[in-house]
């Protein structure tokens, strides 16, 4: 896709958002025949996708040029019953994601790839289906199960440190941890309340949460942070878009 294409998308998605009383937004589609998406990390060039295709019984991750939108790298990571590719996150050249099967309660593992090629480098095995997965690059692990009521610690090289429950639960479709802070992006149970929450990494104790339901819910997948900036990936094929929201202050 052209440059000149490409601005005349944003321009439009502005226009529209003026026009239903909405803050300007970015906004880019997302070509792809992986199914419903889930997870979401971005970068100055790239933009790192994962999804599950229900119907092949796949999981799938792929690497996207933000310029030409188009998709340099992908892999199917499936490995037999574990299928269901979760939340992921990128820190330098390597790339996070859980791969697990399709069920709560059931069993996953945690993929270090590399975040170019995508190919696996190591992973680790864990007793509970893993849903999303954020790390610092350095000290530990975090992933949240199924329904978001627990939050598992693994250090880099998948030993359980230890394991949070929480009451009500989280909503962890995905996240991401980004220097003191570990954002989680999903639905709250009950409310079914689009959002995002802020927890300190070390304690998981609450922080602060942004409400992302205002005309759309965006959290409802992907989810990622860049430039001071949320973007977000909430539909499946074939109407997946990015979205960019700014961060409220």
């Amino acid at each position: 896709m052209q440059s000149s294409a490409l601005t005349l998308i944003l321009t439009v998605a502005v226009s529209m958002a003026q026009q239903a009383g909405q803050p300007p937004e970015e906004s880019w589609p997302l070509r792809h025949n992986h199914g419903h998406v889930q997870g979401l990390d971005v970068t100055a060039g790239w933009f790192w996708v994962s999804a599950v295709d229900r119907r092949t019984k796949t999981g799938w991750v792929w690497r996207v040029d933000r310029r030409s939108l188009q998709t340099v790298a992908e892999r199917n990571i499936a490995q037999g019953t574990l299928y269901h590719a979760g939340g992921l996150q990128v820190v330098g050249d390597i790339l996070w994601v859980p791969i697990a099967e399709y069920r709560p309660s059931s069993s996953s593992r945690i993929l270090e790839l590399d975040a170019i090629t995508l190919a696996e480098r190591r992973s680790f095995p864990v007793a509970d289906h893993i849903g999303a997965v954020a790390t610092d690059g350095k000290t530990a692990i975090l992933g949240g199960n199924w329904d978001g009521s627990r939050i598992y610690r693994w250090s880099m090289t998948g030993e359980q440190l230890g394991a949070t429950d929480f009451t009500p639960a989280l909503p962890s479709e995905d996240m991401k941890w980004i220097g003191p802070v570990l954002y989680i992006g999903g639905i709250t149970p009950g409310a079914k309340t689009c959002v995002v929450d802020q927890l300190d990494p070390r304690s998981l104790a609450f922080v602060r949460r942004f409400d992302q339901s205002l005309g759309k819910c965006y959290s409802r997948e992907g989810m990622a942070l860049f430039g001071g900036r949320f973007f977000f990936l909430p539909e499946d094929e074939p109407r997946s878009r990015i979205y960019v929201r700014e961060i409220p202050r």
